[in-house]
């Protein structure tokens, strides 16, 4: 082997070292054959390091494509791979032997993976059924209680089972939006269960979900359920930094945010959806006083009303038919002394509105089946893409908690009226979903990013990302090209623009009457563009559209 001639042969009192590292260690000779291979690289690698010796390192999968590093003289590469269905810290580097002649080493550590929750001995609850499934819904590791909910003979009869029972929507919800919810099914010998996911995050990405099972005349929570929740839903993830953009009206938006995070008033934050509601809220958060206390999160549009009360203000023992027996405290109290985030809040009903109007009073909440209240330190933020003056006009909403949440207003912008952050916001989101998706596509096509400033987009911030994620799976190399972008966002070339000058006379000739009929409309709903649209029968994307296009001030 040509170790022997290109490395000192004391560099051998090295290898027990080698060996006896947390890291897996490879290393090659200059023909990129393998000398050394330690046992955690065999335990990452899934192979025997004793039958790989001597073998050229492009037999190993993943490829750590060595040859490229040479070839381009990086001494030094850092990144991630999936390896077994781990992700692994890859580093990969060059030894110079002689000039220009060069062996090679990799160093893997695996991260933190999702099976250390299985080890966890929580799982093994005597009370709820555990069931863990990875990131691509696929069943993972199920306890004895879950088991005995699904009689079955083995795992992949238990994995049919499950995958009949729990929706693979509701898992995979779990999983890309990594919110927890519950919901209530009938088990195949006819037990009512409640169905409980708790998707587990690691550094902003979902690593998959864990589902809790358990009878609903027996339901009991434990404590680590409650100490997990409130991580997840305690924890604002985004700052200020986190909220791109040069635009003018978008910088007066966080310097407001800014001076908003100074006070204890709630704020609230209007937008249509996608603009950045969230990151808002949690960019206050963390700029407060409160910043260590709990970020608590709501979704008044996604609880179902029956649920909401005790959601937002918990219950005692007893409080209902299938209330859990130690009782459960509400958002509220887990917000003490932190923020409560009320997002979608022109959703909740008339009588969830008028208790909620008297916690902001009084600062004190009372659990479903209490007869005492508690007070409460908290800060609240909520969030709509709907029009609360027009609903307390259309007694939708009570106009004594719209005044109460009317105290600190941020006015978001939709995406097509700040067309100048278009750019910026779409490198940025490149740079973030490559270090999410291990990709590397570091450019967008010219052509791209002018298609991109001529669309509406009525999904804004969250269908440009989600636009640029689909580019960048389907992306060829490493430059997001026309061909990686939906038609339906491409803006082409109107096909009467090269016709005769009859044509264009007609087109300016409706295109006067249009706006003139938009002007009219607009003026006699006072300005209202929901309305006006409403009247002109288009959706509301299209007026703001045909504003732009013809130029409408109000």
């Amino acid at each position: 082997m040509s170790l022997n001639l290109e490395l000192h042969s004391h560099d051998l009192l090295l290898y027990p070292i080698l060996q006896n590292i947390d890291e897996g260690i490879l290393i090659t000779d200059t023909s990129l054959n393998i000398i050394f291979c330690n046992e955690n690289a065999g335990k990452i690698l899934g192979l025997n390091p004793n039958q790989i010796l001597g073998q050229n390192v492009d037999c190993l999968k993943p490829h750590l494509t060595f040859d490229n590093i040479i070839k381009d003289q990086r001494r030094i590469v850092k990144d991630i791979k999936v390896i077994n269905e781990d992700e692994v810290n890859v580093t990969r580097g060059l030894l110079e032997i002689r000039p220009k002649c060069y062996a090679a080493y990799a160093i893997l550590h695996t991260i933190d993976s999702f099976k250390e929750y299985q080890l966890n001995s929580l799982l093994q609850t005597p009370y709820e059924g555990i069931a863990v499934f990875d990131k691509n819904a696929h069943l993972l590791y199920s306890n004895e209680v879950c088991r005995g909910f699904f009689p079955c003979n083995s795992s992949s009869e238990l994995n049919q089972k499950m995958s009949a029972l729990i929706p693979w929507t509701n898992l995979q919800q779990a999983i890309d939006r990594g919110k927890t919810f519950s919901t209530e099914v009938l088990s195949p010998d006819g037990q009512a269960l409640r169905l409980v996911f708790l998707p587990i995050m690691r550094h902003n990405r979902s690593l998959g979900v864990i589902v809790k099972s358990s009878q609903v005349e027996l339901s009991r929570i434990n404590e680590w359920e409650q100490l997990l929740e409130q991580y997840q839903q305690g924890t604002a993830r985004y700052s200020i930094n986190n909220i791109v953009g040069n635009n003018q009206l978008i910088c007066e938006q966080k310097a407001l945010a800014a001076r908003a995070a100074r006070s204890v008033s709630t704020v609230l934050i209007t937008g249509e959806s996608g603009t950045g509601k969230e990151i808002f809220a949690h960019a206050i958060h963390n700029m407060s006083p409160r910043r260590k206390g709990s970020f608590v999160k709501v979704n008044c549009a996604a609880v179902p009303e029956t649920l909401l009360e005790s959601e937002l203000f918990g219950y005692n023992e007893g409080a209902f038919t299938g209330a859990l027996k130690e009782g459960k405290p509400g958002k509220f109290e887990l917000a003490n002394h932190g923020t409560i985030f009320l997002d979608e809040i022109a959703d909740m009903s008339l009588s969830m509105q008028a208790k909620l109007l008297r916690v902001l009073q009084e600062k004190e909440v009372e659990r479903i089946g209490s007869l005492s209240s508690t007070k409460v330190n908290i800060r609240v933020i909520a969030a709509t893409n709907q029009n609360l003056a027009e609903l307390v006009s259309e007694n939708k909403f009570r106009e004594d908690l719209f005044y109460r949440l009317n105290v600190i207003v941020l006015n978001l912008l939709p995406l097509r009226q700040r067309v100048d952050d278009i750019p910026l916001l779409s490198h940025h989101l490149l740079h973030r979903l490559n270090q999410e998706l291990g990709t590397r596509v570091e450019k967008i096509n010219p052509e791209v990013i002018q298609s991109f400033c001529s669309y509406d987009w009525p999904g804004n911030i969250r269908e440009l990302e989600n636009t640029i994620e689909r580019a960048v799976n389907f992306c060829e190399g490493n430059t997001i090209t026309i061909n990686d972008i939906p038609d339906n966002i491409i803006q082409r070339k109107n096909h009467y623009s090269s016709t005769t000058g009859s044509h264009s006379s007609l087109d300016n000739i409706l295109g006067k009457q249009e706006k003139a009929l938009i002007e009219e409309v607009l003026k006699n709903c006072g300005g209202n563009k929901s309305k006006a649209a409403k009247t002109l029968n288009i959706h509301r994307s299209v007026l703001y559209r045909k504003l732009h296009k013809y130029d409408i001030k109000l």
